[in-house]
């Protein structure tokens, strides 16, 4: 594909063409991505190329009595259009060492180099973004990769400047204040300098994406809003302060709105995203209304980028029971976003 055809493709209301990355080898990501790269309503909404090893792939088909999915094996992304079914392009890898729900450092490289491929892709424009099955953390460290998960490796791979955690559900979207760190980590960076830095970040990718203005609300950290300090003081000296600053700048943010009500309150329409403070603040709320459909996206990147809601599930990879429905929510949802904005 000559460069940019991804992006004109998209332009001209074609499907665009996505990487599909599987993830860790050793978990269910492998299972997943075959199941959905047969699912219609995937093959309807892109052309894929999925990054994997074709004897690992083949051997997982196998064992779990999937049909093989892929048209072809390619070395490289096709140069023509008018492909249909998802093309495999092989990694090739130690699949021998890659045994279901053991973690190891050769999984662990084998999902940082197929990440890496397809943001080279990504960024000489062969493709339009980039769909991403879990990864393992340990495996990645025992990889000597320093990066804790996808957000932070795929900031550093794209040089973007900075990048945001979303999730997206048919209900709300909750974007995330800090991603993958300890809660007392988490609790030292409630600043007013970084929520309305990512305040201004989520409300410039929601037009990106949506071509409108959201209405942003964040939620408090601590039990009913810190009650006017009594039970925490972040909401009065960080908090507030942040969104009085973005509001000065013409942003549409309320808060903080009790982390037990906020929710509730977008599910029902009144919020178009939330701001959670930290990570399982959002993914708690997201994952009990979801039913398996929620969407991870990297905000803030030059490219597209989705993912599942869920990791690599050590403990049912291999057994044949893993849902493949968020990674068709993330195909489907990776080639709207290519198509450009449209509203949410």
């Amino acid at each position: 594909m000559k460069k940019k055809a991804a992006a004109e493709g998209a332009a001209e209301g074609d499907k665009p063409v996505l990487a599909v990355t599987c993830g860790d080898p050793c978990g269910v990501g492998p299972e997943i991505v075959l199941r959905a790269a047969a699912e219609e309503q995937a093959t309807k909404a892109a052309r894929l190329v999925v990054l994997g090893s074709e004897k690992h792939l083949r051997q997982t088909a196998r064992e779990l009595k999937i049909r093989w999915p892929f048209a072809n094996v390619v070395g490289d992304v096709p140069c023509s259009r008018r492909w249909e079914r998802p093309v495999l392009l092989d990694l090739g890898g130690c699949c021998e060492q890659w045994l279901p729900g053991k973690i190891s450092a050769s999984a662990g490289k084998a999902a940082v180099d197929a990440i890496e491929r397809a943001v080279a892709l990504a960024l000489d424009e062969r493709v339009a973004g980039i769909v991403t099955a879990p990864i393992h953390k340990e495996a990645l460290s025992l990889a000597g990769c320093s990066d804790p998960g996808h957000t932070e490796m795929l900031e550093r791979l794209s040089g973007a400047r900075k990048v945001g955690m979303l999730f997206w559900t048919p209900e709300m979207a909750v974007g995330l204040l800090t991603t993958h760190m300890s809660l007392r980590d988490a609790m030292k960076k409630i600043r007013c300098s970084r929520i309305a830095e990512m305040l201004g970040l989520f409300h410039d990718q929601w037009q990106r994406f949506f071509a409108t203005v959201p209405h942003i609300a964040v939620a408090a950290l601590n039990p009913h809003a810190g009650e006017g300090g009594r039970f925490g003081h972040e909401e009065i000296q960080e908090i507030l302060p942040a969104i009085e600053k973005v509001r000065e700048h013409g942003l549409r943010v309320d808060g903080p709105i009790p982390a037990d009500s906020v929710f509730a309150m977008a599910r029902e329409g009144r919020f178009d995203l939330v701001l959670a403070l930290y990570h399982d603040q959002a993914t708690i709320p997201v994952k009990l209304v979801s039913r398996q459909k929620s969407v991870n996206v990297t905000v803030g990147l030059p490219f597209v980028r989705t993912s599942v809601d869920h990791g690599t599930a050590m403990d049912i990879a291999g057994k044949g029971v893993a849902s493949a429905d968020s990674l068709v929510a993330a195909i489907r949802l990776a080639a709207r976003l290519c198509l450009g904005p449209h509203p949410a």
